[in-house]
Protein backbone atom coordinates (compact mmCIF):
# COMPACT_ATOMS: atom_id res chain seq x y z
CA UNK A 1 0.00 0.00 0.00
CA UNK A 2 2.02 3.62 -1.21
CA UNK A 3 2.06 6.46 1.20
CA UNK A 4 -0.85 8.63 0.92
CA UNK A 5 1.25 11.90 1.12
CA UNK A 6 4.23 11.01 -1.50
CA UNK A 7 3.16 7.42 -3.22
CA UNK A 8 6.31 6.33 -2.25
CA UNK A 9 6.96 2.47 -1.00
CA UNK A 10 9.66 2.56 0.91
CA UNK A 11 9.36 1.94 4.86
CA UNK A 12 10.29 1.23 7.91
CA UNK A 13 9.39 0.02 10.66
CA UNK A 14 10.03 2.05 14.83
CA UNK A 15 11.35 -0.67 16.59
CA UNK A 16 10.09 1.51 19.69
CA UNK A 17 6.42 2.11 18.91
CA UNK A 18 5.67 -0.49 16.26
CA UNK A 19 4.61 2.00 14.15
CA UNK A 20 5.43 1.80 10.57
CA UNK A 21 6.68 5.53 8.29
CA UNK A 22 7.44 6.42 4.62
CA UNK A 23 11.29 7.31 4.35
CA UNK A 24 10.66 9.65 1.43
CA UNK A 25 8.60 12.03 3.82
CA UNK A 26 8.22 10.85 7.08
CA UNK A 27 4.66 10.11 7.35
CA UNK A 28 3.11 7.84 10.05
CA UNK A 29 1.46 5.53 8.51
CA UNK A 30 -2.24 4.53 10.27
CA UNK A 31 -3.23 1.14 11.04
CA UNK A 32 -0.18 -0.66 10.52
CA UNK A 33 0.77 -2.42 13.45
CA UNK A 34 -2.59 -4.24 13.93
CA UNK A 35 -1.82 -8.06 14.83
CA UNK A 36 -5.05 -10.40 15.27
CA UNK A 37 -5.41 -12.74 18.39
CA UNK A 38 -6.43 -15.86 16.97
CA UNK A 39 -8.95 -18.62 19.33
CA UNK A 40 -7.15 -16.14 22.44
CA UNK A 41 -4.16 -18.12 22.60
CA UNK A 42 -1.58 -15.25 22.77
CA UNK A 43 -3.94 -12.41 23.44
CA UNK A 44 -6.02 -11.17 26.80
CA UNK A 45 -9.13 -13.25 27.55
CA UNK A 46 -12.46 -11.31 27.54
CA UNK A 47 -14.92 -11.45 30.79
CA UNK A 48 -18.02 -14.11 30.86
CA UNK A 49 -21.22 -11.74 31.76
CA UNK A 50 -23.01 -14.86 33.92
CA UNK A 51 -27.01 -14.87 34.10
CA UNK A 52 -27.53 -12.51 37.34
CA UNK A 53 -24.78 -10.08 36.99
CA UNK A 54 -25.20 -6.67 36.15
CA UNK A 55 -22.51 -6.38 33.08
CA UNK A 56 -18.71 -6.22 32.71
CA UNK A 57 -16.58 -5.62 36.00
CA UNK A 58 -19.72 -5.34 38.08
CA UNK A 59 -19.03 -6.64 41.69
CA UNK A 60 -22.88 -5.61 42.89
CA UNK A 61 -24.81 -9.13 41.31
CA UNK A 62 -28.45 -8.07 40.20
CA UNK A 63 -30.60 -10.14 42.97
CA UNK A 64 -28.33 -8.43 45.86
CA UNK A 65 -29.45 -4.72 44.35
CA UNK A 66 -32.98 -5.56 44.29
CA UNK A 67 -33.31 -6.73 47.97
CA UNK A 68 -31.09 -3.65 48.76
CA UNK A 69 -33.58 -1.73 47.04
CA UNK A 70 -36.51 -3.50 48.20
CA UNK A 71 -35.09 -2.63 51.86
CA UNK A 72 -35.05 1.22 51.54
CA UNK A 73 -38.66 1.10 49.77
CA UNK A 74 -40.34 -0.93 53.00
CA UNK A 75 -38.43 1.53 55.34
CA UNK A 76 -40.13 4.26 53.20
CA UNK A 77 -43.15 3.53 53.52
CA UNK A 78 -44.05 2.22 57.00
CA UNK A 79 -42.25 5.70 58.08
CA UNK A 80 -44.79 7.58 56.12
CA UNK A 81 -47.33 5.27 57.66
CA UNK A 82 -45.52 5.95 61.17
CA UNK A 83 -44.76 1.81 61.27
CA UNK A 84 -41.17 2.84 61.32
CA UNK A 85 -40.86 -0.05 64.44
CA UNK A 86 -42.42 -2.84 62.48
CA UNK A 87 -40.59 -2.90 59.22
CA UNK A 88 -38.53 -5.43 60.31
CA UNK A 89 -41.65 -7.63 60.61
CA UNK A 90 -42.96 -6.36 57.19
CA UNK A 91 -39.23 -7.55 55.62
CA UNK A 92 -40.54 -10.91 56.82
CA UNK A 93 -43.82 -11.27 56.04
CA UNK A 94 -42.91 -10.24 52.21
CA UNK A 95 -39.53 -12.55 52.58
CA UNK A 96 -42.10 -15.27 53.31
CA UNK A 97 -44.19 -14.46 50.56
CA UNK A 98 -41.89 -14.04 47.59
CA UNK A 99 -39.92 -16.80 49.30
CA UNK A 100 -36.72 -14.31 49.93
CA UNK A 101 -37.05 -12.74 46.47
CA UNK A 102 -38.83 -9.22 47.02
CA UNK A 103 -39.21 -7.74 43.96
CA UNK A 104 -39.71 -4.00 42.37
CA UNK A 105 -42.43 -2.07 40.53
CA UNK A 106 -45.71 -1.46 41.51
CA UNK A 107 -46.97 -4.34 42.65
CA UNK A 108 -44.71 -4.62 45.12
CA UNK A 109 -45.65 -1.19 46.66
CA UNK A 110 -48.99 -2.71 46.84
CA UNK A 111 -47.94 -5.86 48.44
CA UNK A 112 -45.71 -3.22 51.05
CA UNK A 113 -49.07 -1.63 51.75
CA UNK A 114 -51.32 -4.59 52.34
CA UNK A 115 -48.41 -6.66 54.59
CA UNK A 116 -48.39 -3.22 57.00
CA UNK A 117 -52.18 -3.37 57.09
CA UNK A 118 -52.69 -6.88 57.56
CA UNK A 119 -50.03 -6.90 60.38
CA UNK A 120 -51.87 -3.28 62.34
CA UNK A 121 -55.36 -5.69 62.04
CA UNK A 122 -53.62 -8.75 63.74
CA UNK A 123 -51.97 -6.81 66.43
CA UNK A 124 -54.81 -4.56 66.80
CA UNK A 125 -52.48 -2.47 68.52
CA UNK A 126 -53.37 1.27 66.04
CA UNK A 127 -55.15 2.13 63.25
CA UNK A 128 -54.59 2.09 60.13
CA UNK A 129 -57.52 2.34 57.24
CA UNK A 130 -56.62 1.61 53.92
CA UNK A 131 -57.56 5.37 52.33
CA UNK A 132 -54.10 5.75 54.22
CA UNK A 133 -52.41 3.54 52.93
CA UNK A 134 -54.03 4.44 49.39
CA UNK A 135 -52.84 8.12 49.55
CA UNK A 136 -48.78 6.86 50.79
CA UNK A 137 -48.51 3.98 47.90
CA UNK A 138 -50.11 5.61 45.17
CA UNK A 139 -52.74 2.81 43.88
CA UNK A 140 -56.17 2.26 43.57
CA UNK A 141 -58.30 0.86 46.53
CA UNK A 142 -59.71 -2.07 45.08
CA UNK A 143 -56.07 -2.98 43.90
CA UNK A 144 -55.23 -2.72 47.50
CA UNK A 145 -57.99 -4.87 48.86
CA UNK A 146 -57.59 -7.27 46.75
CA UNK A 147 -54.20 -7.70 47.67
CA UNK A 148 -54.68 -7.50 51.12
CA UNK A 149 -56.90 -10.65 50.80
CA UNK A 150 -54.53 -12.92 49.23
CA UNK A 151 -51.60 -11.95 51.69
CA UNK A 152 -54.47 -12.47 54.74
CA UNK A 153 -54.62 -16.40 53.07
CA UNK A 154 -51.09 -17.05 52.13
CA UNK A 155 -49.93 -16.06 55.03
CA UNK A 156 -52.89 -17.43 57.67
CA UNK A 157 -53.79 -14.37 59.29
CA UNK A 158 -56.38 -14.26 61.55
CA UNK A 159 -57.27 -10.40 61.35
CA UNK A 160 -58.66 -8.38 64.77
CA UNK A 161 -61.89 -6.55 64.51
CA UNK A 162 -61.35 -3.24 62.96
CA UNK A 163 -61.50 -0.19 66.14
CA UNK A 164 -63.71 2.49 65.37
CA UNK A 165 -63.32 4.36 68.60
CA UNK A 166 -59.72 4.21 67.68
CA UNK A 167 -60.18 5.84 64.38
CA UNK A 168 -62.72 8.39 65.87
CA UNK A 169 -60.04 9.57 68.13
CA UNK A 170 -57.64 9.63 66.15
CA UNK A 171 -59.46 11.18 63.18
CA UNK A 172 -60.60 13.97 66.08
CA UNK A 173 -57.42 14.38 67.76
CA UNK A 174 -55.54 15.14 64.47
CA UNK A 175 -58.40 17.22 63.04
CA UNK A 176 -57.54 21.14 62.11
CA UNK A 177 -61.56 22.04 63.22
CA UNK A 178 -61.19 21.29 67.11
CA UNK A 179 -57.74 22.77 66.84
CA UNK A 180 -58.74 25.45 69.16
CA UNK A 181 -61.21 24.14 70.85
CA UNK A 182 -61.41 24.13 74.84
CA UNK A 183 -59.22 20.68 76.37
CA UNK A 184 -62.08 19.87 78.58
CA UNK A 185 -64.86 20.89 75.57
CA UNK A 186 -62.68 18.50 73.42
CA UNK A 187 -62.21 15.33 75.60
CA UNK A 188 -65.85 15.68 75.73
CA UNK A 189 -66.58 15.40 72.43
CA UNK A 190 -64.28 12.25 71.74
CA UNK A 191 -65.93 10.46 74.71
CA UNK A 192 -69.20 11.34 73.59
CA UNK A 193 -68.27 10.89 69.72
CA UNK A 194 -66.48 7.10 71.16
CA UNK A 195 -70.03 6.48 73.04
CA UNK A 196 -72.03 7.21 69.72
CA UNK A 197 -69.68 5.01 67.73
CA UNK A 198 -69.72 2.16 69.67
CA UNK A 199 -74.03 2.55 70.06
CA UNK A 200 -73.76 2.79 65.90
CA UNK A 201 -71.82 -0.58 65.66
CA UNK A 202 -74.30 -2.13 67.99
CA UNK A 203 -77.17 -0.62 65.43
CA UNK A 204 -75.50 -1.86 62.48
CA UNK A 205 -74.80 1.36 60.51
CA UNK A 206 -70.75 0.36 60.08
CA UNK A 207 -71.82 -3.34 59.07
CA UNK A 208 -70.15 -3.58 55.41
CA UNK A 209 -69.96 0.16 54.45
CA UNK A 210 -66.63 2.34 54.79
CA UNK A 211 -65.93 3.60 58.41
CA UNK A 212 -64.48 7.02 57.67
CA UNK A 213 -68.16 8.73 56.58
CA UNK A 214 -69.77 7.22 59.66
CA UNK A 215 -66.51 8.77 61.63
CA UNK A 216 -67.69 12.22 60.18
CA UNK A 217 -70.92 11.90 60.72
CA UNK A 218 -70.68 11.26 64.18
CA UNK A 219 -67.89 13.98 64.55
CA UNK A 220 -70.61 16.67 62.99
CA UNK A 221 -72.82 15.58 65.38
CA UNK A 222 -70.97 15.66 68.84
CA UNK A 223 -69.80 18.95 67.17
CA UNK A 224 -73.23 20.29 67.15
CA UNK A 225 -74.44 18.95 70.67
CA UNK A 226 -71.61 20.86 72.16
CA UNK A 227 -71.91 23.88 70.68
CA UNK A 228 -68.65 23.57 68.99
CA UNK A 229 -68.55 25.21 64.81
CA UNK A 230 -67.87 22.83 62.96
CA UNK A 231 -69.48 22.07 59.46
CA UNK A 232 -69.99 18.34 57.86
CA UNK A 233 -68.69 19.68 54.78
CA UNK A 234 -65.30 21.01 56.04
CA UNK A 235 -64.86 17.50 58.05
CA UNK A 236 -65.53 15.70 54.88
CA UNK A 237 -63.29 17.90 53.00
CA UNK A 238 -60.29 17.25 55.59
CA UNK A 239 -60.66 13.40 55.64
CA UNK A 240 -61.39 13.11 51.44
CA UNK A 241 -64.69 11.30 51.83
CA UNK A 242 -67.93 11.65 49.87
CA UNK A 243 -70.06 14.23 51.24
CA UNK A 244 -72.95 12.80 50.01
CA UNK A 245 -72.19 9.45 51.94
CA UNK A 246 -71.54 11.57 55.11
CA UNK A 247 -74.84 13.03 55.18
CA UNK A 248 -76.64 9.91 54.33
CA UNK A 249 -74.61 8.45 57.13
CA UNK A 250 -75.95 11.10 59.52
CA UNK A 251 -79.38 10.96 58.96
CA UNK A 252 -79.47 7.28 59.67
CA UNK A 253 -77.82 8.21 62.85
CA UNK A 254 -80.72 10.66 63.73
CA UNK A 255 -83.48 8.22 62.46
CA UNK A 256 -81.97 6.04 65.43
CA UNK A 257 -82.21 8.51 67.96
CA UNK A 258 -85.38 9.34 67.31
CA UNK A 259 -86.10 5.88 68.03
CA UNK A 260 -84.08 5.39 70.40
CA UNK A 261 -86.04 8.37 72.59
CA UNK A 262 -89.59 6.48 71.68
CA UNK A 263 -88.32 2.98 73.33
CA UNK A 264 -85.76 4.62 76.91
CA UNK A 265 -89.14 5.95 77.46
CA UNK A 266 -88.00 9.99 77.36
CA UNK A 267 -91.31 11.78 78.73
CA UNK A 268 -91.47 14.76 75.85
CA UNK A 269 -90.20 11.47 73.28
CA UNK A 270 -93.63 12.39 70.93
CA UNK A 271 -92.14 15.82 69.87
CA UNK A 272 -88.62 14.32 69.28
CA UNK A 273 -88.00 13.87 65.21
CA UNK A 274 -85.10 14.46 62.98
CA UNK A 275 -85.16 17.85 62.80
CA UNK A 276 -84.83 19.11 66.37
CA UNK A 277 -83.11 15.54 67.90
CA UNK A 278 -80.19 17.65 68.12
CA UNK A 279 -82.07 19.71 70.80
CA UNK A 280 -82.44 16.80 72.83
CA UNK A 281 -79.64 15.05 72.47
CA UNK A 282 -77.51 16.15 75.52
CA UNK A 283 -80.51 14.18 77.59
CA UNK A 284 -80.68 11.73 75.51
CA UNK A 285 -77.48 11.26 75.69
CA UNK A 286 -76.51 11.45 79.04
CA UNK A 287 -80.18 8.76 79.48
CA UNK A 288 -78.25 5.98 77.16
CA UNK A 289 -75.24 6.01 78.97
CA UNK A 290 -76.93 5.51 82.15
CA UNK A 291 -78.88 2.82 80.42
CA UNK A 292 -75.66 1.02 79.22
CA UNK A 293 -73.46 1.29 82.62
CA UNK A 294 -76.52 -1.05 83.92
CA UNK A 295 -75.88 -4.54 84.30
CA UNK A 296 -78.34 -7.75 84.36
CA UNK A 297 -78.67 -10.29 87.22
CA UNK A 298 -81.48 -12.72 86.08
CA UNK A 299 -84.36 -10.92 84.96
CA UNK A 300 -83.51 -7.89 87.29
CA UNK A 301 -81.79 -5.04 86.58
CA UNK A 302 -79.27 -3.75 88.68
CA UNK A 303 -78.32 -0.08 88.84
CA UNK A 304 -74.36 0.19 89.13
CA UNK A 305 -72.39 2.34 91.71
CA UNK A 306 -71.53 4.99 89.51
CA UNK A 307 -75.18 4.97 87.42
CA UNK A 308 -78.40 6.23 88.24
CA UNK A 309 -81.95 4.75 87.94
CA UNK A 310 -84.04 6.15 84.42
CA UNK A 311 -87.23 5.36 86.44
CA UNK A 312 -86.57 7.66 88.97
CA UNK A 313 -84.94 10.46 87.14
CA UNK A 314 -88.81 10.64 85.08
CA UNK A 315 -90.80 9.97 88.62
CA UNK A 316 -89.28 13.04 89.82
CA UNK A 317 -89.18 15.24 86.61
CA UNK A 318 -93.17 14.79 86.37
CA UNK A 319 -93.64 14.75 89.96
CA UNK A 320 -92.22 17.79 91.31
CA UNK A 321 -94.12 20.82 90.65
CA UNK A 322 -90.72 23.03 92.18
CA UNK A 323 -88.91 21.58 88.53
CA UNK A 324 -90.97 24.52 86.88
CA UNK A 325 -90.42 27.94 86.97
CA UNK A 326 -92.61 31.10 85.20
CA UNK A 327 -91.08 33.58 83.13
CA UNK A 328 -91.76 37.03 83.98
CA UNK A 329 -91.04 38.57 80.49
CA UNK A 330 -93.32 36.12 78.54
CA UNK A 331 -96.85 36.60 80.40
CA UNK A 332 -96.55 33.19 82.54
CA UNK A 333 -95.62 31.36 80.12
CA UNK A 334 -94.22 27.51 81.69
CA UNK A 335 -91.07 26.41 80.85
CA UNK A 336 -89.51 22.99 81.57
CA UNK A 337 -86.22 23.18 84.05
CA UNK A 338 -85.46 19.35 81.34
CA UNK A 339 -84.96 22.32 78.85
CA UNK A 340 -83.03 24.31 81.14
CA UNK A 341 -80.60 21.29 82.11
CA UNK A 342 -77.33 21.14 79.73
CA UNK A 343 -75.30 17.96 78.77
CA UNK A 344 -72.97 18.84 80.90
CA UNK A 345 -75.40 17.79 83.67
CA UNK A 346 -76.47 14.54 82.28
CA UNK A 347 -73.19 13.12 80.81
CA UNK A 348 -70.96 11.73 83.24
CA UNK A 349 -68.45 10.62 80.53
CA UNK A 350 -68.67 6.76 82.69
CA UNK A 351 -69.14 4.09 80.68
CA UNK A 352 -67.34 1.44 79.13
CA UNK A 353 -69.22 2.21 76.03
CA UNK A 354 -67.11 5.19 75.59
CA UNK A 355 -63.50 3.07 75.02
CA UNK A 356 -62.31 0.14 72.66
CA UNK A 357 -64.82 -2.77 73.03
CA UNK A 358 -65.08 -6.02 71.28
CA UNK A 359 -68.11 -6.46 69.69
CA UNK A 360 -69.85 -9.22 71.61
CA UNK A 361 -69.36 -6.51 74.20
CA UNK A 362 -70.82 -3.70 72.65
CA UNK A 363 -74.11 -6.05 71.86
CA UNK A 364 -74.53 -7.67 75.44
CA UNK A 365 -74.67 -3.16 76.55
CA UNK A 366 -78.14 -2.19 76.59
CA UNK A 367 -78.97 1.41 74.92
CA UNK A 368 -82.56 1.68 74.55
CA UNK A 369 -82.80 0.46 71.14
CA UNK A 370 -81.70 -2.98 69.44
CA UNK A 371 -82.15 -2.05 65.49
CA UNK A 372 -81.33 -4.71 62.84
CA UNK A 373 -78.85 -4.00 59.70
CA UNK A 374 -80.22 -1.07 57.28
CA UNK A 375 -79.39 -3.08 54.05
CA UNK A 376 -81.48 -5.87 55.90
CA UNK A 377 -84.35 -3.91 56.45
CA UNK A 378 -83.94 -2.48 52.69
CA UNK A 379 -83.96 -6.21 51.62
CA UNK A 380 -87.20 -6.97 53.76
CA UNK A 381 -89.12 -3.97 52.17
CA UNK A 382 -88.14 -5.13 48.78
CA UNK A 383 -88.99 -8.59 48.94
CA UNK A 384 -92.33 -7.59 50.07
CA UNK A 385 -92.84 -4.69 47.57
CA UNK A 386 -91.77 -7.65 45.02
CA UNK A 387 -94.17 -10.21 46.11
CA UNK A 388 -96.92 -7.83 46.30
CA UNK A 389 -96.50 -7.06 42.55
CA UNK A 390 -96.52 -10.63 41.90
CA UNK A 391 -99.63 -10.85 43.24
CA UNK A 392 -101.14 -8.09 41.03
CA UNK A 393 -99.19 -9.66 38.09
CA UNK A 394 -101.34 -12.45 38.29
CA UNK A 395 -104.45 -10.96 39.10
CA UNK A 396 -103.87 -9.39 35.11
CA UNK A 397 -102.78 -12.61 33.99
CA UNK A 398 -106.14 -14.29 35.53
CA UNK A 399 -108.32 -11.52 34.30
CA UNK A 400 -107.12 -11.78 30.88
CA UNK A 401 -106.90 -15.41 30.69
CA UNK A 402 -110.40 -16.05 32.29
CA UNK A 403 -112.64 -12.74 31.62
CA UNK A 404 -115.93 -12.45 33.92
CA UNK A 405 -118.04 -10.59 35.70
CA UNK A 406 -117.33 -11.54 39.09
CA UNK A 407 -116.63 -9.29 41.77
CA UNK A 408 -113.84 -11.01 42.76
CA UNK A 409 -112.03 -11.09 39.22
CA UNK A 410 -111.05 -7.35 38.42
CA UNK A 411 -109.35 -5.57 34.83
CA UNK A 412 -105.82 -4.93 34.52
CA UNK A 413 -107.06 -1.37 34.99
CA UNK A 414 -108.89 -1.29 37.67
CA UNK A 415 -105.84 -2.63 39.78
CA UNK A 416 -104.38 -0.74 42.14
CA UNK A 417 -101.09 -1.94 43.93
CA UNK A 418 -100.50 -0.46 47.21
CA UNK A 419 -97.56 -0.72 48.41
CA UNK A 420 -95.53 0.48 51.59
CA UNK A 421 -97.36 2.03 55.04
CA UNK A 422 -99.72 3.53 52.87
CA UNK A 423 -98.62 6.94 52.59
CA UNK A 424 -97.57 6.51 49.17
CA UNK A 425 -99.99 4.44 46.66
CA UNK A 426 -100.77 3.61 43.28
CA UNK A 427 -104.01 5.08 42.04
CA UNK A 428 -106.73 3.49 40.21
CA UNK A 429 -105.63 2.96 36.43
CA UNK A 430 -102.80 4.48 37.04
CA UNK A 431 -99.74 2.63 34.32
CA UNK A 432 -97.92 -0.11 35.23
CA UNK A 433 -94.12 0.17 35.30
CA UNK A 434 -91.07 -1.70 33.84
CA UNK A 435 -90.61 -3.92 36.95
CA UNK A 436 -93.87 -4.89 36.70
CA UNK A 437 -93.97 -5.61 32.93
CA UNK A 438 -90.62 -8.25 33.84
CA UNK A 439 -92.20 -9.85 36.28
CA UNK A 440 -95.41 -10.35 34.24
CA UNK A 441 -93.04 -11.53 31.90
CA UNK A 442 -91.43 -14.03 34.45
CA UNK A 443 -94.76 -15.41 35.85
CA UNK A 444 -95.76 -15.89 32.07
CA UNK A 445 -92.92 -18.32 31.87
CA UNK A 446 -93.82 -20.04 34.99
CA UNK A 447 -90.58 -18.82 36.83
CA UNK A 448 -90.90 -19.50 40.86
CA UNK A 449 -92.24 -16.46 43.16
CA UNK A 450 -89.23 -16.97 45.15
CA UNK A 451 -86.75 -16.80 42.69
CA UNK A 452 -88.43 -13.54 41.24
CA UNK A 453 -89.03 -12.23 44.88
CA UNK A 454 -84.64 -11.88 45.47
CA UNK A 455 -85.49 -9.17 42.39
CA UNK A 456 -82.27 -10.84 39.39
CA UNK A 457 -84.55 -10.05 36.45
CA UNK A 458 -81.57 -9.75 33.89
CA UNK A 459 -80.32 -13.52 34.94
CA UNK A 460 -83.93 -14.52 35.15
CA UNK A 461 -84.81 -13.30 31.79
CA UNK A 462 -81.67 -15.01 30.48
CA UNK A 463 -82.25 -18.33 31.49
CA UNK A 464 -86.36 -18.46 30.89
CA UNK A 465 -87.21 -15.90 28.23
CA UNK A 466 -84.30 -15.16 25.82
CA UNK A 467 -82.94 -19.07 26.40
Amino acid sequence: MPCKRCNGTDFQRDGATGNSFCCGCGTLQEYDNYEAQLSGISGPQGTYIRVGTTGTGSTLAYKDKKIFEAGNLIDDITERLQLGEKSEEVKRMIGKITDGEFGKGEWFSVLIGACCYALVRKEGSGVLTMDEIVNVVGCDLHQLGSMCKRVVEYLGIEMGEFDLVGLFVKTASSSPRLSGVDGKKKERVVKQGGFLMNCSLKWFLSTGRRPMPLVVAVLAFVCQVNGVKCRIDDLARDCEVSLCTCKLRYKEMLERLVKVAKEIGLPWAGDVNVKNVVKHSGALIGLMEAKSMRKKRGDELVISSDGVCLKEIVKDCLRQEAMYCYDDDDEGERSSFLQMVSCDDWWKGKSKMSQRLKLKEVLERDVGLDDLPVSFIKGCDAVERRREKIKAAKLRIGSVQDPCDDDDKVSGRELSLEIGDGKKKRKRGSEIDWEDLVIQTLVLHNVKDEEIEKGHYNALLGLHVFN
